[in-house]
């Protein structure tokens, strides 16, 4: 079977008022690097990652902040559930999400290769969120983990893309060549 078989996309999730909602949030907040899992601590690593992150969290002092942290934990809980059935993927059990984050990838900005479990982190599954697509580059590619062949996401706002964390699945952003990517992020426990 092919590594797209487990890569599971949903579409239409919110209403589009919702999603322009949080674009003008994001567009005044402010977004710090984005690191990347180390032996020992996260590091920023730019050769590596070109990525800015505003973490979404239920306990920050924007009530805005806390508004989205909610609703996208809700969702993201609702879609790995669904993932779980529609895979048949009962021996993926999953605790909690954790870390939800937008990611803002302006020119220039990517993430190479990678897989998103990490001793330190031990993920089950990913999520990734589309907020636009009015951007050039910035493609979410998978990969068999032979490297045999590579599979390109088609780029639509309000798209949810769900997947393993593990090893099977390794993927990047590529870089984007013109405009600024939105997406939400997060992971399961």
């Amino acid at each position: 079977m092919e590594i797209k078989n487990f890569v599971k996309i949903y579409d239409e999730i919110l209403p589009y008022p919702s999603i322009s909602s949080i674009i003008r949030f994001l567009n005044v907040v402010k977004f710090e690097e984005a690191k990347i899992l180390g032996h020992d601590k996260p590091l920023v690593e730019f050769n590596v990652r070109r990525t800015w992150v505003y973490p979404l969290n239920p306990e920050n002092e924007s009530l805005t902040n806390v508004h989205w942290a909610n609703l996208f934990h809700n969702i993201f809980l609702e879609k790995i559930k669904q993932y779980v059935k529609d895979t048949k993927a009962l021996d993926c059990p999953f605790k909690t999400i954790i870390d939800i984050a937008v990611l803002k990838y302006e020119n220039t900005g990517f993430y190479n290769w990678h897989t998103d479990h990490a001793a330190s982190v031990p993920r089950t599954f990913s999520c990734i969120f589309l907020l636009n697509n009015d951007y050039e580059g910035g493609n979410l590619c998978f990969r068999n983990p032979d490297g045999s062949g590579e599979w390109e996401v088609e780029i639509k706002p309000n798209r949810m893309i769900v997947w393993p964390s593990n090893f099977l699945y390794p993927h990047t952003v590529k870089p984007v060549t013109k405009g600024t990517r939105y997406s939400v992020v997060a992971w399961a426990l």
